[in-house]
């Protein structure tokens, strides 16, 4: 696990790609994606990232696998 992501066990950095090709502030989902293409889609996401994008630290922690 990526010490970026300690909190988040659950969201990787495919599904918030995908999650921001719908998000309602472009600007920001542009931002982000860019971002994200830093790291690998099988990769956690940041919590930091997680945080500012509005996640709350108890979904993050619950630990839920992702199939």
């Amino acid at each position: 696990m990526s010490d970026l992501a300690k909190n988040n066990k659950t969201i990787k950095v495919k599904a918030l790609k995908e999650y921001l090709k719908n998000y309602p502030d472009k600007t920001i989902a542009e931002i982000y994606l860019e971002v994200l293409e830093n790291f690998d889609d099988d990769e956690l996401v940041p919590d930091v990232i997680l945080y500012n994008l509005g996640f709350s630290i108890d979904f993050l922690s619950e630990g839920r696998n992702e199939s």
